[in-house]
């Protein structure tokens, strides 16, 4: 500190960015960035999907550099200004959708305990070399974000909400000066985003914060900033003070019942009776019984680890139940194979998403959907370049056609996986949390384009603890623990 910061006490921001630009494969994705984090700021990020939060984070945390010759990033965490990202990779921790999906994408066995451990050892790889006063600090970690009882599940097993709390604890143990967290409420049920938010709050008492979102409602109290985000552009930056309000206690909303359209079998499209499913000696679900008969939409709804995801793997064929229980296929002609159950069964979820590796850009992307591939694995017919170049027109992803998918927002990507599930019109549809991480634009435009969906006449099964806010989904299946509740 110079001698004008002693006496007047000025300091240097923590993290400053002048006229920065980002250029990922060719494509700018940030324009002139102007910010600066300073000590006792908490920043919320507001953009819709494709803004450029996740760049503009990846960016401050050291991740990706600024384009050449564009303008300065500067950090100083002990008093001396670094262009470099080095020390910056010791003091800043990021948790991302991105970081999740790779436990997916690699399959990792590890418990949820070891992925603590590895924050403490500040290593992406889990050791297995603790010293039992690293297993209590991760413990408390865990206990901190109210997972004290899961430390010895594994991570993959976990719902995407308590994965995700995981990736914080792991965070905490890094002992990082800034926390980084993308779209940390995404995906989850409105029980644990309430929980999340208190954590945070508690978090930021201790570390800067800087979180983005995709509208500025519900934020942490803490928050005393905002930057909102458009096309790669900051367009308002705003200091607040934020009131925490007072949540009542949760009421639970009485369904509607509503009768199947008909009792006789050959309108039932699928059966399920006595199914049960087990993983690692840990049964997820307990003796479902339900029948889906033509032309009914469904909203899977529950808490997360409640088994939605599980159920929906169950109705695509990826999965069977145990002895006594069983799952018939009714509606469709008799499949060969499972391949050919799914084309008439599609299914998106995040774990496809996470686990879409193949390099391909969106056409291409799509253009998969005719096999049930992962990339294109043939020529297509002019027919079929017709209905994917319609499907984009609908979808809004014209101007992304030539663009790689692993470039994309996730909401884009998302767009991309349920126009790719389509083109073949399966009968049913099976979305896994379709609404998660989309901003209330694209919430608004995926409701259309499954409206669109539901009149050419497939039928639509959503897993979800969102309100959709669609009228054609009237009817509601509630998991707990396992089983239907309601």
């Amino acid at each position: 500190m110079n001698k004008e910061e002693k006496i007047y006490g000025m300091q240097k921001p923590i993290i400053e960015l002048k006229n920065v630009d980002v250029e990922i494969k060719n494509n700018t994705i940030l324009k002139s960035i102007n910010w600066e984090l300073n000590t006792n700021d908490h920043w919320a990020i507001i953009g819709a999907n494709g803004s450029g939060k996740s760049t503009l984070l990846r960016l401050l945390a050291g991740i990706l550099w600024p384009k050449p010759g564009s303008g300065i990033r500067k950090y100083n965490f002990h008093g001396t200004a670094q262009t470099d990202a080095v020390e910056a990779l010791k003091k800043i921790s990021v948790v991302s959708h991105e970081l999740q999906d790779s436990y997916t994408k690699l399959g990792w066995g590890f418990t949820a305990i070891d992925i603590v451990l590895s924050g403490i050892k500040k290593t992406n790889v889990p050791r297995l070399d603790s010293e039992p006063a690293d297993l209590i600090r991760a413990r408390s970690y865990l206990r901190t974000l109210g997972l004290a009882k899961l430390g010895e599940k594994s991570f993959l097993k976990l719902s995407r909400g308590q994965q995700r709390r995981v990736l914080i604890a792991r965070s905490l143990a890094f002992k990082p000066m800034v926390l980084i967290l993308d779209e940390p409420l995404a995906g989850l049920d409105k029980e644990a985003r309430e929980s999340l938010i208190n954590t945070i709050e508690l978090i930021s008492s201790k570390i800067l914060t800087i979180c983005s979102f995709h509208k500025a409602e519900g934020l942490p109290v803490n928050t005393n900033n905002l930057l909102y985000l458009s096309d790669g552009r900051i367009i308002k930056k705003e200091k607040v003070n934020i009131i925490k309000n007072k949540y009542g206690k949760l009421e639970k909303k009485s369904l509607q019942n509503h009768d199947p359209p008909s009792n006789i079998d050959k309108d039932i499209m699928i059966d399920i009776h006595n199914a049960s499913i087990w993983f690692d000696k840990s049964r997820i679900l307990s003796k479902i019984n339900w029948k889906i008969y033509k032309n009914q939409h469904w909203q899977i709804t529950g808490p997360n680890g409640s088994g939605k995801s599980t159920l929906i793997r169950l109705l695509h064929g990826q999965i069977r139940p145990a002895k006594g229980g069983y799952i018939k296929f009714l509606g469709f002609t008799k499949p060969e194979n499972v391949w050919s159950l799914r084309k008439k069964i599609s299914w998106v979820s995040p774990e496809l998403q996470a686990n879409y590796n193949y390099k391909a850009n969106v056409f291409e992307c799509i253009g998969s959907g005719f096999d049930s591939s992962i990339g294109l694995i043939r020529k297509l017919n002019d027919h079929e370049i017709e209905i994917i170049e319609n499907l984009m027109d609908i979808f809004k992803l014209e101007s992304l056609k030539l663009r790689d998918v692993k470039s994309l927002s996730y909401g884009q990507f998302r767009r991309v996986l349920i126009a790719r599930a389509i083109v073949h019109k399966p009968k049913i549809l099976l979305l896994d949390e379709p609404w998660e991480g989309l901003d209330p634009e694209n919430h608004n435009l995926i409701n259309k384009i499954l409206n669109e969906i539901i009149d050419s006449g497939t039928q639509l099964i959503c897993a979800t603890h969102i309100d959709s806010h669609n009228e054609n989904f009237k009817l509601k299946i509630e998991l707990n623990n396992g089983r239907i509740s309601n």
